[in-house]
Formats: structure tokens, sequence, C-alpha cells
């Protein structure tokens, strides 16, 4: 049974998106990222360009998605902080 995939967040190039979605997968959250424009995939090519990457997940696991990443970002600023 095919779940509804509900946007999560939009991170902001390629490398972001992976660091979120390796982190979610790591805590049992599937995850898909597609492209905020139909447009992007062009510019990486013929620029190099880094753009938002939308994050996807099962509708069922978003609320479980936005609490880990709410508690990764805290838990790096108070990284960053030290």
């Amino acid at each position: 049974m095919e779940s509804n995939w509900t946007l999560l967040v939009e991170a902001n190039d390629d490398v972001e998106a992976d660091i979120i979605c390796g982190f979610l997968q790591d805590n049992g959250i599937p995850t898909r990222k597609a492209d905020s424009s139909p447009y992007t995939g062009a510019m990486r090519v013929i620029g190099g360009l880094a753009v938002e990457v939308e994050i996807y997940v099962p509708e069922p696991f978003l609320e479980a998605a936005n609490e880990l990443l709410i508690s990764f970002e805290s838990n790096n600023d108070t990284i960053e902080e030290e």
C-alpha cells in the first residue's frame, strides 16, 4: 500500500538534502527528494547552481519527522554555540 507523500521541508541544496534524508532514514523514516522547480536540473547542468530540493515523507511519518528535525537543529545549535 503506497502512502501519500507530503512535503516536509525544502533544503538549500543537494548536500543539505542528503544530510536531512540520511538522518531521517537512520531514524526509520522513509524520504524522497524532488527538485522544487522543473528547471532545476537544467540549471545544475548548465550553470552548476545549487537550488532548493524538496524533501517528502509518507504522511503518517510527518509529525515524527518534524520532531526529529527540530531535535536535530536544536542539538546542532547547541554544538555551534560551544
